[in-house]
This record gives C-alpha cells, sequence and structure tokens, in this order.
C-alpha cells in the first residue's frame, strides 16, 4: 500500500489542479499547529503564489503554495522544476502580502534534506518566520497514516487494506459513531419541536400542575390541605386573562354556604377532596350584574372570577402526588371560547397553599395536555411568607391557623416559555391494526 500511495502521488493527479489543492488543503489542516485552513483559488484564476491560506500557532499568517509535476520521477530536470515553483510561488506570495510570516510549499517531487534546507533558507532570507516543505514522501506519510487513510481513498482512490481498517477505526471509530448518533439526536429533536409547534394549538384539555412530596404520607398525616394555582395569560384569549383552580379536603366545601356548613363536614384528605376552577375575563360595555347571583349555579367573587366547574372525590389513604387540574375535558363536545396550550407561553403561575403540605414539597410538575412542560427540583423554587389567597370558597377558623404560603421560582412566578425549549411528549400513538385484505395499489375488496 505504502507503493501505491507514493506512485498515485507521482502521477495520479495529473493536470488536475483543482483535486491536487484539495488534497493538499486537506494534508495541512491534519497538523494541528495551522488553523483556519482554506483554500484561495482552487478553480483557477490569479492567486499571488498563494493556493492555501492558513494560519500558524494562532497568529502567523501563512500561505500556501502547489508545486506537482506531472509524471514525477525525481530527476534533476523535475526537482529543478520544483524548486524554480518554489521560488516563483515564493516571490510572488511576499509580493503580493509583505504582512506573510509563514510559507509553506507542496511538491510530489522528493527532495533530500539538504535540498530542503536550501529552500527554506530562502525564505528566512527573505524575512519570513517560518518555511515548511510538503515533497512527495512527507505527503505520503500523512495520507498512509490513520487521520489520512480517508484523504488518501477521496484524492487517489486508494481502499484501505484490513489491517489499515482496523487502524482506522481504532482510531476514529468512536467519533464517527458520536457524529451518527448526534446526528440521528439533532434529526429528533428537530422532529419533536415540529410535532409540538403542530400540536400546541390543540384546545388546553388538561393543564396539570403536580405536587410531589418528600415521601409517601397517610392520610391522617397531611389532615387538612388547600393547594390552589393562578395563571396568567400573556395574551388574553377571547377576554379571558386569568384563570384559578386547585384543591382541598371536604368534599362538599364548593357548596357550602357558612363555616358551619363546612364544620359539619368530614375534614381531613383522608375523608374525601373537592375541586374548583375560576375564570377571569376583562370587563365588556354589554356585562351587566347579574341578579340573584346567590341562587345562581355559577357564582362570581368580589374579584370578578366566575366558577367555571368544580367536582368531588373520596379520600386518600396513601399520599405521594397531589394535583390541581385545569382543562377542558375530553368529551364529544367542546364550546367554544376555550384556551389552546399555545396560549399558555409566557403566561405568568403561582402556587398557594398551607404551610404544613409547602413544607413536605420535593418536586413540581407541570404538564399540558400530553406534554411535561416543566419541572421545578426543591432548589427551583422559593416558600413566599406573603402568601394571602382567597379563592371563593369558605375555610375555617381553625383551618386557616396553618397559613397560606406561596410558591415562586427563586427570582418569580413560574412561566412556560416555548421559546427556550420543547416540553416532552409523554407517549407515543400507536399504529392502527388492520385485518383488510388491502394494499396500497388498490382499494379495500369490500
Amino acid at each position: 500500500m505504502t507503493f501505491g500511495t507514493d506512485e498515485r502521488l507521482k502521477s495520479y493527479l495529473d493536470t488536475n489542479q483543482l483535486q491536487r489543492e484539495r488534497m493538499c488543503t486537506a494534508v495541512l489542516a491534519l497538523d494541528k499547529r495551522f488553523t483556519n485552513v482554506r483554500p484561495c483559488h482552487p478553480r483557477g484564476g490569479p492567486d499571488g503564489g498563494r493556493d492555501i491560506e492558513a494560519i500558524l500557532s494562532g497568529e502567523q499568517k501563512t500561505f500556501g503554495a502547489i508545486g506537482f509535476v506531472n509524471q514525477a520521477n525525481d530527476s534533476t530536470d523535475h526537482k529543478k522544476k520544483a524548486q524554480k515553483k518554489f521560488a516563483v510561488d515564493l516571490a510572488s506570495a511576499t509580493t503580493a502580502d509583505p504582512e506573510i510570516k509563514a510559507f509553506v510549499f507542496f511538491t510530489n517531487v522528493n527532495l533530500t534534506a539538504a535540498e530542503k534546507n536550501v529552500m527554506v533558507q530562502k525564505a528566512t532570507k527573505g524575512g519570513l518566520a517560518h518555511c515548511e516543505i510538503f515533497d512527495r514522501e512527507r505527503i505520503r506519510l500523512v495520507l498512509d497514516g490513520a487521520d489520512g487513510m480517508a484523504i488518501r481513498f477521496q484524492s487517489l482512490g486508494i481502499p484501505m487494506s484490513e489491517a489499515e481498517q482496523a487502524t482506522f477505526f481504532a482510531r476514529w471509530g468512536d467519533d464517527i459513531q458520536s457524529v451518527i448518533v448526534d446526528g440521528f439526536s439533532e434529526i429528533k429533536r428537530s422532529l419533536n419541536r415540529m410535532q409540538f409547534l403542530h400540536e400546541m394549538n390543540a384546545p388546553l384539555e388538561q393543564f396539570l400542575v403536580l405536587l410531589e412530596l418528600d415521601r409517601e404520607y397517610n392520610g391522617n398525616e397531611i389532615g387538612h390541605f388547600r393547594f390552589f394555582v393562578t395563571m396568567s395569560l400573556a395574551e388574553p384569549r377571547d377576554g379571558l386573562f386569568m384563570v384559578t383552580f386547585g384543591t382541598s379536603d371536604r368534599a362538599d366545601r364548593a357548596s357550602a354556604r357558612s363555616v358551619a356548613d363546612v364544620e359539619a363536614m368530614p375534614a381531613g384528605i383522608l375523608h374525601g377532596m373537592m375541586g374548583a376552577k375560576w375564570e377571569r375575563r376583562i370587563p365588556t360595555s354589554e356585562d351587566e350584574p347579574e341578579e340573584d347571583v346567590a341562587d345562581s349555579d355559577e357564582s362570581v367573587d368580589d374579584g370578578g372570577s366566575t366558577s367555571v366547574g368544580t367536582f368531588t372525590s373520596v379520600g386518600l389513604e396513601n399520599v405521594r402526588f397531589l394535583r390541581a387540574e385545569f382543562g377542558y375535558g375530553g368529551g364529544s363536545f367542546r364550546f367554544g371560547p376555550y384556551l389552546r396550550l399555545s396560549d399558555m407561553d409566557d403566561s405568568m403561575i403561582a402556587l398557594f397553599m398551607n404551610k404544613s403540605l409547602a413544607d413536605k414539597i420535593k418536586a413540581i410538575h407541570l404538564i399540558g395536555n400530553q406534554y411535561k412542560l416543566a419541572e421545578y427540583g426543591r432548589d427551583g423554587f422559593r416558600v413566599d411568607t406573603h402568601g394571602k389567597f382567597e379563592p371563593n370558597l369558605i375555610f375555617t377558623p381553625s383551618e386557616l391557623t396553618d397559613e397560606w404560603r406561596r410558591i415562586m421560582r427563586n427570582f418569580g412566578p413560574f412561566s412556560v416559555r416555548y421559546s427556550e425549549m420543547t416540553p416532552i411528549r409523554l407517549f407515543e400513538p400507536v399504529e392502527a391494526s388492520n385485518s383488510l385484505p388491502w394494499r396500497r395499489s388498490r382499494k379495500p375488496n369490500i
């Protein structure tokens, strides 16, 4: 193989100046001392004695010239041709740009050490700080090395032997695999983002704020709890600019009319839970106060928030997660106007709960439809003591001795910004089964 490389360098690229320059540029780029290696005029044209430009040692401007000879045979005549080409290109390069500090010359003629020294001395006497000669043997050594085998194949058409393949993959195998894996990963990331940008326009069937506790608790250990969320939209949707939702113990709390009504209900998460959600919209001139609000199925609190739903639930004997949920469900009919997953972009989110519950939080998870939007560990949020919150529900004085706390990110409200991250899809769709005798080329035989 060594013999083959040497022979091909002599004549394989005869008259093919473009490929000669590409090969020599690639060879120089393998030398770690040279950076920003690039061809000058590989497709022809005046180049002022510089086929290649580079930077040596991070600071010295370098020109490179190529002096290949057709059918090189290392005769005296060919050596003189190479030396003359070197002198002409060196003079042209220094004339074209007096600021150059280094010069590199490539030739497919083999030169002795003494002959190369003469050429180097000529360059240094002309004011250059550095000069290197890549004759045929030096080029061959690079091309037959593990780093140069790919260049050799591309430029000279010489395949790798089995031994060279083993050497090549021992040197580059991990890097090649990494490039492939990174490439597929980048494609997957792009496809995931495209899929999300499409699906974020779907109606907000479920926005879930999930509290993960620091351990599993018995229902009696939790006792009374209250957990509510407010979300302020960055851009109102059909007049809607804020939603509030949450959950607490005492299953019938939403229907209570007095503290006595609440106190008559079984207390604690073990005996039942309830949930409620409200919307707040920008008032319009057409809005008029409703009569007999107290007798209406939908109540309006003093802040202008309208109840849009409640639920009751059985209690929990063991508690590791607590959830507050807002959405429009996945029923057969959906009447607008309603929020979309995209409306949550750049919204501001704050969490409110009783102190004893806040002390038990390990992590907070935000989920929208089938996407994980964000996750915050204990070091990603703070418990704010100034957390007064007044939902349109009745809490007893004894319950309120466990004071309200507001949960915020360390530097402000929680927020979801789709420009900064791509949410993670929590499940993948499956393909539908098909038992019909139907090929793609024809309609079903039914």
